[in-house]
């Protein structure tokens, strides 16, 4: 076994470090889950983000510096990663072209101190622990929060929204629930009975929401990967060539999107976001390259959203994250993002060599985030999906890092002699 260089750690110290800092990201998504959709929002920004965010934020780096012998520098050199903070650090740059720059600037603020959380705990070479367990907890909360609301409280027009502001919101979650409870499912002892009634639970909230695209995607997420994994398992192929050459496929097909909404619901405006997309489109024209900067564009005051025409202009965001992000950073930025996000599905393959199961879970949830986000905004916001989908990439990441440790130790030892056993002399027990 390769000891890591550095002082032992005593058990007290390791749980401090090790520990603690990876269920800062079960923290972090419990806060979102069921701390932040109970308090008020007045339009000009939570206090309450103003203190957790950074707290939470200088108490992952200060763990991670205590625990910086272990901190593998191969993590942020990654591709998925590096692609990634390449994309907050050109939403960096577009503050300063923004629409409304301060806006802006706390905006991304807020999204970079998230990550640091979500991020730095895998950044810690040797670390087996998973937060999945812990945020998995979180969600079934979650859940159980939201079925005593659909219970005790009148649905909207358009679906329950259970106890967020919108029925979508709703949906997301128990998809994000039917999802991890299929991973739980394959799991051993209470953890299976849990996922039994977790999935059941989900099932019956995403019917309540009428989120028919979440049920749709979360379904389909969870039996393609698989056949995506059967396939790279019998090729040589990785998820990110499969899934590559679909979107390549789709740009030789009139309007896929459309269509598939029209072929599954009968409308093929899918509720009208054909029109907001249309408006948008060409509100990404007048800055093609560079965009209006991050999330400076939606909830900024004298927005040229505000001429929108009839509905369009009442709409929160693009209900497209694709075009969000063409939107809010241009090209550039948009093919930044693009980069992360099939670099990650180009991973997956290496987790799925070490550990098949778990590799099956995290490309379920990356088709789902990929597929929801055709029809709504979800990237760089603070809700589950995207703080889910950060710590998938992150612990893909870490894993598929995990599996040249062996490897390097392999050639560390080549050249060495092999130890002799010692010998027993007679009448030695």
């Amino acid at each position: 076994m390769l000891k890591v260089a550095g002082k032992p750690h005593s058990p007290g110290e390791g749980f401090v470090n090790g520990g603690l800092l990876a269920r800062l990201p079960a923290v972090a998504i419990f806060y979102v889950l069921l701390i932040l959709p109970f308090l008020p929002d007045d339009g000009k920004g939570r206090v309450e983000n103003i203190l957790f965010w950074p707290l939470m934020a200088i108490l992952a780096v200060t763990l991670f510096l205590r625990d910086r012998a272990r901190a593998d520098s191969g993590f942020f050199r990654s591709l998925p990663i590096s692609s990634l903070l390449a994309y907050v650090a050109f939403s960096a740059l577009s503050v300063t072209w923004a629409y409304s720059p301060d806006l802006a600037f706390s905006r991304l603020l807020v999204q970079a101190l998230a990550l640091v959380v979500i991020l730095l705990p895998n950044a810690i070479r040797g670390r087996t622990k998973s937060a999945m367990p812990g945020v998995y907890l979180c969600l079934v909360g979650a859940i159980a929060v939201s079925c005593f609301f659909v219970l005790t409280t009148p649905p909207s027009p358009i679906g329950h929204p259970g106890y967020f502001t919108h029925k979508q919101e709703l949906g997301l979650l128990a998809a994000i629930g039917i999802i991890t409870s299929g991973y739980e499912l394959l799991q051993g002892g209470w953890r299976r009975v849990v996922a039994v009634v977790t999935m059941g639970l989900a099932f019956w909230l995403v019917i309540e929401s009428e989120s028919k695209s979440a049920l749709a995607f979360a379904v389909f997420s969870l039996g393609c990967s698989w056949a995506i994994l059967l396939v790279c398992k019998m090729t040589r192929l990785t998820p990110a060539i499969i899934v590559g050459t679909v979107v390549i496929a789709s740009i030789f097909v009139s309007n896929p999107i459309e269509r598939l909404g029209y072929r599954m619901y009968g409308d093929a405006s899918l509720t009208g976001r054909t029109g907001i997309w249309a408006y948008i489109d060409y509100q990404i024209s007048h800055r093609p390259w560079f965009g209006w900067g991050f999330h400076s564009y939606y909830f900024v005051p004298n927005s040229p959203h505000a001429n929108a025409p009839g509905y369009v202009r009442e709409m929160p965001s693009s209900h497209s994250g694709y075009m969000e992000l063409k939107l809010e950073t241009g090209r550039i930025g948009y093919w930044l993002f693009l980069i992360s996000i099939y670099a990650s599905l180009h991973l997956l393959e290496r987790v799925r060599r070490i550990d098949p199961v778990r590799a099956w879970f995290y490309l379920s949830f990356q088709l789902f985030a990929v597929l929801i986000n055709l029809t709504d905004s979800g990237w760089f916001i603070l809700s589950a999906l995207w703080m889910l989908y950060a710590l998938v990439v992150a612990e893909a990441v870490r894993i598929a890092l995990s599996s040249q440790v062996p490897a390097e130790a392999n050639n560390q030892l080549a050249g060495r002699p092999r130890p002799r056993a010692p010998r027993l002399s007679r009448g030695t027990s």
